[in-house]
């Protein structure tokens, strides 16, 4: 595997709503939450074997009675590596889909955390991603 060097890691974009507060936190009997999560990775590639993955993640919390939105949230957070111009492209591939997001996403984790707490809620922790698994499924296809 070629060698890389993490350059910069940032948040590109962060949207949080909670459009059915403050009547949420009103009602004594809410029933039971439900909770989409879809993660999404974009590479793009620059000259000088510089690449930037961008980690997209979107939770969508909602009431299982009702399809009551308790909160969304969308985020993308990014790492800028600088990949050996020698590289393969199997493993540039292997880089920017599993190791830098796999870097990147303790970040994503805490921030997503701290803004549902932050909002009034009880804090949301995602389960760690294993990014290794998701390239493995996504190329067996």
């Amino acid at each position: 595997m070629a060698d890389f060097n993490m350059i910069s890691q940032f948040l590109k974009d962060f949207s949080f709503e909670s459009p059915n507060v403050p009547e949420l936190f009103f009602k004594q009997e809410n029933g039971q939450a439900k909770m989409e999560i879809n993660v999404d990775l974009q590479v793009k590639g620059a000259e000088g074997g510089l690449y930037m993955t961008d980690l997209i993640i979107k939770l969508h919390s909602k009431l299982e009675e009702g399809d009551k939105t308790i909160f969304m949230i969308e985020c993308t957070f990014t790492g800028l590596a600088q990949l050996d111009k020698k590289a393969k492209e199997d493993d540039i591939k292997k880089i920017t889909l599993i190791d830098v997001p796999t870097l990147i996403f303790p970040n994503v984790r805490a921030l997503v955390t701290r803004m549902t707490a932050e909002s009034g809620f009880p804090p949301f922790t995602m389960q760690p991603v294993d990014f290794k698994k998701l390239y493995e499924e996504k190329n067996k296809k």
